[in-house]
């Protein structure tokens, strides 16, 4: 838990909304930095994306040698940096608020000069900041390496990489904050993980079914059908990007659901 004791609330200056923020995000950057929480989120995703894709290239080396293509590197990116890790977000995510609320910390947290909305707040931001770094920021920064020093793709446009990137980062905070607003519904893990993975399938199965859906879905970003090129690998290779709905109604969702949180944490009871 990030608030386990006393020592963790310092006197509190901040006011309104405000009050208690900053205490609650140190305790909760402690909770992520200044343990071995942080290294070994880190391992586990070097292992699912980058060794992974290192993997998919000596595929792809050992197909062209045998005269035959090899997975394209873009679309297996977009499934370990994308699918993975939003499935993955939803795993780390699901006991942030419920379970806060089963053990009695977020009670025991409220009977402080703290505000619900910090306390939703801090858990938003600590955890965007650290799942982002551990699960995009620095596997996609090896992987861009792996591209330019082990496949023909070469040494992609930084700037061009970094947006591509940042697709990536808008697809993962989707998953997260939709994860942090569940949990302010829903009072098992069981329910909180479900309503996601159950989301995530209907987008992917919908969308065959009804075209359009993926134009107003997350998945575009990272991931698209055989005939389109999700945002992000036409960003990385400085191709013309087949729709910006994606991004535009992503961001959209991802201030829905960050205000649905707000609002139902602070109509709970303890």
């Amino acid at each position: 838990m990030s608030t386990g004791s006393n020592a963790q609330f310092q006197v509190v200056n901040e006011r309104g909304w405000r009050r208690g923020t900053n205490n609650l995000l140190q305790g909760e950057f402690s909770s992520w930095f200044k343990s071995s929480r942080w290294w070994k989120h880190l391992l586990m995703w070097f292992g699912i994306i980058n060794v992974m894709m290192v993997i998919m290239v000596i595929a792809t080396k050992k197909a062209a040698e045998e005269g035959s293509e090899g997975p394209p590197m873009l679309l297996m990116y977009g499934i370990f940096g994308g699918m993975c890790v939003a499935f993955g977000v939803m795993v780390i995510m699901q006991r942030v608020i419920v379970g806060e609320k089963r053990a009695g910390t977020a009670a025991w947290v409220l009977s402080k000069p703290v505000t619900r909305t910090a306390f939703v707040l801090s858990r938003l931001a600590v955890n965007s900041l650290a799942i982002v770094l551990t699960s995009v920021v620095v596997p996609g920064l090896l992987v861009y390496v792996t591209f330019g020093a082990l496949t023909g793709i070469g040494w992609l446009s930084p700037l061009g990489f970094i947006a591509g990137l940042m697709m990536i980062v808008l697809h993962t905070l989707f998953w997260l904050t939709l994860v942090l607003m569940v949990g302010t519904i829903f009072e098992s893990t069981a329910g909180v993980i479900a309503v996601p993975m159950a989301l995530y399938f209907g987008l992917w199965f919908g969308s065959g079914i009804i075209p359009g859906l993926v134009y107003i879905s997350p998945l575009l970003l990272t991931f698209a059908p055989d005939q389109m090129q999700s945002l992000a690998a036409s960003l990385m290779l400085g191709q013309p990007v087949y729709s910006w709905l994606p991004l535009i109604a992503t961001a959209g969702y991802c201030v829905i659901f960050v205000a649905v949180a707000i609002w139902r944490f602070n109509r709970q009871e303890f």
